[in-house]
């Protein structure tokens, strides 16, 4: 079910794109790491690693502007300490955030640093919460107390660097706040967020 919504979200952006000038088309790999957690957790919270691995497509014109997205599997949730006790929350989500971009410098220049924002929406895939007492863990499978729908907005800046003629590495720092109430507890508002770094290959069709 997994790979077949990767296979789904990844046509359909195909799809999208492809009807666009194919000279400004890009698309490679992407994949990236940093920190996740959820606002209004409660406890003492910790650093909880994160890390998301897909697609990524640009439609850029010759000038300084592009509109892309990316269809990534993206492991998120946080980690927190209550009362002495460790609890983990693993929300995995098939996110496609949707960017709009600025490159500064011209088209074709060794480095461009480069602007972006824009709507990410995530659907979730599996959550557990992890709980540790006196070095015991229990796994629980939380995901019908999570909705399936997760929305928010990411923004990120960074540069890219010319590898080829229509070959570029990618490097962003990209922040993303969940607008959209992550939990189906009617007691409590939980927003998704995280902070990372992005690293891909785009190659030009």
């Amino acid at each position: 079910m997994k790979k077949l919504s990767i296979a789904v979200a990844a046509f359909l952006v195909v799809s999208v794109f492809s009807k666009l000038n194919a000279q400004t088309f890009s698309i490679g790999p992407t994949g990236g790491f940093g920190h996740s957690w959820i606002n209004n957790s409660g406890g003492d919270a910790k650093f909880n690693p994160m890390w998301n691995a897909g697609i990524a497509f640009m439609y850029s014109t010759k000038t300084n502007f592009g509109i892309g997205a990316d269809v990534k599997y993206s492991s998120e949730g946080n980690k927190t300490n209550i009362s002495g006790t460790d609890h983990v929350i693993d929300a995995n989500y098939i996110r496609v955030p949707v960017k709009l971009a600025y490159f500064a410098g011209k088209y074709g220049s060794a480095v461009r640093p480069k602007i972006y924002v824009g709507p990410s929406f995530g659907f979730l895939s599996s959550a557990n919460e992890t709980t540790t007492v006196s070095n015991v863990k229990v796994k629980t499978d939380i995901k019908d107390d999570v909705k399936n729908f997760d929305f928010g907005v990411t923004a990120g800046a960074g540069l890219n660097f010319r590898l080829a003629p229509q070959t570029w590495l990618n490097t962003d720092l990209a922040f993303y706040q969940g607008l959209s109430d992550m939990t189906k507890n009617d007691n409590k508002t939980l927003h998704n967020g995280n902070l990372g770094l992005n690293i891909g290959l785009l190659v030009g069709l």
